[in-house]
Formats: C-alpha cells, sequence, structure tokens
C-alpha cells in the first residue's frame, strides 16, 4: 500500500515555508509581538507611575533624592613645600547663580546642590588663594573654557636680600588644558576675555575674564614683583607674592629664613566641571530614567510602554472597524455590480479624493476630539482602501466555475458570498490588515500631536510629541523617544505585511 501522506500539498505549510525564508519579515513579527505583549502587560513592565511626577515616587523605591542632585567634589590642598593635603582650612564658596547650584562644605571637600537647569560658576576661596569650578545642571549649552586655578612650584631653600628670580605660573584651564608660558596665558585670555558678555540676568559668563595675569606682593619693602612676574628681595622677612586671574589665585611665599611652618598655596579640584541633574524636569537619560523624564518630570520610558496599550488600541479597533465595513461593501460591490457598484465606486472615490489625514481631521471637527472619535476617523479613512481591494478580488472570483455551478444550483446569494467569495479574500485582506494597522497609527500618533486626540496627559504617543514640543524646545529626548517607538512600530507593521505579501503570493515559488 502506498502512503501518499507525504505527498499531499498543504497550504499552510507552503505559506510558512515562504514567510521562514524572509528574516526581515520574522524578525518584524517578533518585534510585533513584543510590543502586543507590552501593550497588555505594560502597567506591570513600567518602572514608574506614568501619570505621576518620579520625585513624588522616590521615596517609595529607596531613592535619596539628594543623591540625585548632589554631588561631593574632593578638594585637595597644595602646601608650599610641594606636599598635598587633604584637611583644609575654613573655606568659604560663592555660587554666581544660586538660583541654579549652590555649594557648602563637605567631608571630602564640597558638596554642590543642583536647584534647576543651567550652568553657574562656583568660587572656592581660602583667605587670597582662590579656585574656580563649574556647575553645569542638565545644560544642553556648550560652554567656552575657562580658568580654574593656578598653581607655582616652590621655591626649595631661603633666598637672599637683593635675589631676583622670575615666577613662571601653571594655569589650569577647565578642559584639561595646562597653560605653562605667559604667551599662551595672554592667547587664551584674548581670547575669552570679550566672549558671551552679555547679561543672562543672574550674572556674568564663566568664559568672561575682565583681567589678565596679575602680580602682587603682600609686603613691598621685603619683596617686589613687576608685571611679568619678576621677583626681587628687598629686605629681611617673610612675605608672599599673589598670583591672580579675576577670581582664581594662589600665593607663593617668599623668606629670607627657613620656614618652620609650610602654608596653604592652592586648592585642587577633583573635577573643574560638576555634572547635575535637575530632578523637577526634564532630567536627561541616565540609568534611573533610561529616556529622561517630560516637562512635567513623568518618566517617558514608563508613559512610553503604558502608552502602546492606547496607541495599539487605536491601530487595530480603527483598522479592525474599516476591514468590517469595507469588506461587506466591497464584497456587495464585487457581486451584485450595477447601480451597487456604481454608487459604492463613487463613494469610494469621494472617499480617496482627500487625502487620509484630512479626511481625518474632517471627522474630528464633526464628531470632536476624543479617543473614540479618533479611532473612528481613522476608520472612516480606512474604508475605501478596502472596499477597492475587495470589490476587486470579488469580481475575479464570482467568475469561477464553483461560483458558477452553486448559482445554477440554486445557492442564495449570501451563502456563496460568504462561503465561496470572502474567503477567497482573505490571503489579501491579511496583507493589507497588517499594513494599515502601521498607517492608522501613524494618523491616530498625527491627530494626538495636532491636539485632536483625548486626554492631553494621558500617555499617548503622539499627545507625548505634542507635549515635548512645546515644552522641550532644546531637548531631544523627550521627542526622540515617543518619536521612535512610532517609527518602530510602523516599520514592523509595515514590513511584517510586505512578508505576508510575498509569502501569500501564489507567482512567488519556494
Amino acid at each position: 500500500m502506498i502512503n501518499h501522506t507525504q505527498n499531499q500539498y498543504s497550504p499552510f505549510r507552503s505559506f510558512l515555508k515562504k514567510f521562514l525564508k524572509q528574516r526581515v519579515a520574522v524578525i518584524s513579527l517578533g518585534v510585533v509581538f513584543f510590543i502586543i505583549l507590552f501593550g497588555i502587560l505594560g502597567p506591570y513592565f513600567a518602572p514608574y507611575d506614568p501619570g505621576r511626577p518620579v520625585t513624588e515616587q522616590y521615596a517609595a523605591k529607596g531613592i535619596d533624592i539628594e543623591n540625585v542632585t548632589s554631588s561631593r567634589v574632593g578638594l585637595t590642598g597644595l602646601l608650599s613645600d610641594g606636599t598635598t593635603v587633604e584637611q583644609l582650612p575654613r573655606l568659604f564658596f560663592e555660587s554666581e547663580n544660586q538660583r541654579v547650584a549652590a555649594a557648602r562644605i563637605s567631608s571630602e571637600g564640597m558638596m554642590v546642590s543642583a536647584y534647576r537647569q543651567g550652568t553657574t560658576t562656583i568660587s572656592i576661596k581660602a583667605g587670597e588663594i582662590g579656585t574656580v569650578v563649574k556647575a553645569d545642571v542638565s545644560s544642553t549649552e556648550e560652554e567656552a573654557p575657562f580658568v580654574s586655578y593656578i598653581l607655582i612650584d616652590p621655591i626649595a631653600a631661603p633666598v637672599n636680600v637683593r635675589d631676583q628670580f622670575q615666577l613662571e605660573p601653571k594655569v589650569f584651564i577647565s578642559d584639561g588644558t595646562i597653560l605653562e608660558t605667559r604667551e599662551d596665558i595672554d592667547r587664551f585670555i584674548e581670547q575669552y576675555k570679550d566672549e558671551d558678555k552679555k547679561d543672562d540676568g543672574f550674572g556674568k559668563s564663566a568664559a568672561e575674564v575682565e583681567t589678565g595675569l596679575q602680580f602682587a606682593s603682600s609686603d613691598e619693602t621685603i619683596v617686589s614683583v613687576n608685571e611679568n612676574g619678576l621677583v626681587e628681595v628687598k629686605g629681611e622677612g617673610e612675605a608672599f607674592i599673589k598670583v591672580s586671574i579675576d577670581n582664581v589665585s594662589t600665593i607663593h611665599p617668599i623668606s629670607t629664613a627657613p620656614v618652620l611652618e609650610p602654608i596653604l598655596t592652592a586648592i585642587i579640584p577633583d573635577d573643574t566641571i560638576i555634572h547635575l541633574t535637575d530632578i523637577y524636569k526634564h532630567q536627561t537619560p541616565s540609568s534611573l530614567h533610561w529616556f529622561g523624564t517630560d516637562h512635567q518630570n513623568r518618566d517617558i520610558l514608563s508613559r512610553i510602554i503604558v502608552g502602546t496599550k492606547q496607541t495599539l488600541l487605536i491601530g487595530f479597533l480603527s483598522v479592525a472597524i474599516g476591514a468590517f465595513v469595507g469588506t461587506i461593501l466591497g464584497l456587495l460591490a464585487g457581486y451584485y455590480g450595477r447601480w451597487v457598484d456604481s454608487l459604492l465606486t463613487r463613494f469610494t472615490d469621494i472617499l480617496l479624493a482627500f487625502p487620509g489625514i484630512l479626511l481625518a481631521i474632517a471627522v474630528i471637527a464633526l464628531l470632536g476630539a476624543g479617543l473614540i472619535n479618533i479611532i473612528v476617523a481613522v476608520a472612516v479613512f480606512t474604508i475605501p482602501i478596502f472596499i477597492r481591494i475587495v470589490r476587486a478580488s470579488t469580481l475575479s472570483l464570482k467568475e469561477k466555475t464553483y461560483v458558477e455551478a452553486a448559482k445554477s444550483i440554486g445557492v442564495k446569494d449570501h451563502i456563496i458570498i460568504m462561503r465561496h467569495i470572502f474567503p477567497g479574500t482573505l490571503s489579501v485582506m491579511m496583507v493589507y490588515l497588517t499594513m494599515r494597522v502601521g498607517t492608522a497609527i501613524l494618523i491616530g500618533a498625527a491627530l494626538s500631536f495636532l491636539g485632536l486626540g483625548g486626554d492631553i496627559t494621558a500617555p499617548e504617543w503622539g499627545a507625548m510629541l505634542s507635549s515635548a514640543k512645546d515644552n522641550s524646545r532644546n531637548l531631544f529626548h523627550p521627542t526622540f523617544f515617543p518619536g521612535l517607538a512610532i517609527v518602530i512600530t510602523v516599520l514592523s507593521f509595515n514590513l511584517l505585511g510586505d512578508g505576508l505579501r510575498d509569502a501569500l503570493d501564489p507567482k512567488l515559488k519556494e
């Protein structure tokens, strides 16, 4: 007995083989699956409540706000004998703009706390010694480099009266550059002293340098110094030379006798630019918030995950309604022809004469804004497409022999349509269903972006883009990540539709 089961043709097996050969379509199917999974289980995946500011949720998650908004900066003291110390005398901190950030003493040296977005310079002073650092709080502006601190190599032995020597200060710039010659220092000061002199209402720019390198003696009867840093010892005793550029300064002690106790000559910070986070809005992407936060300080990742459900709801429901109505009308137009076909075809032509987004806006204008009305608007935009493709398939299928045979034996029209013609249109409908979901999501997001959706505070991707557009002109993440979610979703559905079309094409050989 011959077994013919292995040679039997299976349409599903043939379709599966064709589909699995298309790697892009298979990957797109996997992406679509995960998107749908997020849509169903989104609230369980979201790390934060998408409707509340994250600062209200930090305590419940055991996050100390001070650790997020503050940064400890180590300060090292350089003594006159070349050694360093960690324990510094009483320091004085002055922030140029205390609305942005302020500093206070800490066990490590200095604690800088952020209050709002922006930049400010912080002066660290101990007597005649001054060092400058910058606090950058979630700012996207590029600041010019600035002088942070100055060092001078210590003198190894006591000096004698009438000795002369040249001071060679080293100027440390915030970008890591070290200026060791007077020519380099003067060139840097000339380059930046006139830059960005416009007052922003909170103080001068960090790059603005008002004076050049200056030298001053604490006691001219013991030590004198000229404008080029040439020192002359005039008498017995001890004095110091102060070298400064605006608020940045160091001192250089000079003594004709051995110095028993070295003194502090400079303050060296671990970081010249301290990057901080403004936790009250527009937090940049970080380990705490992967996609950052929006203008109301809500977690963008959580809103995208939870908003997947509403976005997919618009896509699936609108396409389902449009496909259902369009399929019925397309079957009727193709099967009955004559005045029914003429009437429905003219109706389809009228709807297709309008661009999709304008047709959807017209429907919203009639029905009003809201999630349900968006679904209806996108469904109306979808109906004529399905009328046209189903009608074309029906015109071809009703001429088949098996349909003619069913008519000849008296089978009723609705049975012929549902049993013999409708199944033949399914393959084409599946392809367009998949591809129209992506288009529907795009149209729905566009309507929400234009403010024609429902609740503008809801975590819907189009509404998120609209809010970000109005509240984050200089930030990329509030618009980038919702936009990326729309692109990936629409692209995945379109690529999946292309794969289904190729797999269901009977002309395409395995």
